[in-house]
């Protein structure tokens, strides 16, 4: 019962890991102007790159919801209009309803793997020998899965994100006409496809460290 509890316990700190990595990329500000001035995104649309980044500002406050609505302004070709169109901001709506759900399920499993982590190791002769446990057992079915979603990435990443989006959301607010909407031309596949690696390498990277201090470490006789 404890190990069941230490690989599940393991399993969804992993999950809370990889969702608080998730959360600090799609909130990294320089991820986006390093991406933009490599795509000169600003060009290409059209627009200055001080208004690309107020624009790039105006939705990540608004999935976190300090302010309610993604109407800015920005001069375009030229001309002065509303950065984002009706299309656009209702998706929008969809995709911050999914980043609050996504954050609850990162608490939970925070909270619930550190208890079921606790009650494993409690009153447990062999302390290491059971995080062991947990840690290939847990984090290694979720090492599991990431891998899979890394090397779908690599092979097809248009189908992998085809597929999240009608996974995760059930209209067609999504499907985004390059040719109006400046929102598909800020964030094209390869700005989610160097996204979604890096959050990939971090996560192994992490797990790999976290492993390597607890195989690697010297411990007490009996711990």
């Amino acid at each position: 019962m404890k190990k069941f509890c230490s690989a599940l316990g393991m399993f969804l700190l992993g999950l809370g890991l990889l969702g608080t990595i998730i959360n600090a990329c799609c909130f990294d500000r320089g991820f986006y102007e390093r991406e933009y001035e490599a795509d000169q995104t600003a060009a290409s649309i059209g627009m200055s790159e001080e208004d690309l980044m107020n624009a790039t500002t105006t939705l990540l406050d608004y999935l976190q919801d300090e302010r309610q609505d993604i109407r800015v302004e920005a001069v375009v070709n030229g001309y002065v209009r509303q950065v984002f169109n009706s299309r656009e901001t209702r998706h929008m709506v969809d995709v911050k309803a999914l980043y609050q759900n996504a954050l609850k399920v990162m608490g939970f499993s925070w909270i619930l793997g550190g208890l079921l982590t606790l009650y494993s190791l409690w009153k447990t002769a062999g302390k290491r020998a059971m995080l062991r446990f947990g840690y290939s057992t847990g984090l290694g079915l979720l090492m599991v899965c990431i891998l899979a979603i890394g090397i779908a990435c690599l092979t097809d990443f248009d189908a992998f994100w085809t597929g999240f989006h009608e996974l995760f959301f059930d209209n067609d607010y999504w499907l985004l006409d390059p040719n109006t909407s400046i929102m598909i031309n800020m964030f094209p596949g390869t700005f989610f496809f160097h996204l979604v690696l890096k959050i990939v390498l971090i996560f192994l990277a992490v797990l790999a460290a976290g492993g390597l201090l607890l195989w690697r470490l010297p411990v007490r006789r009996n711990a």
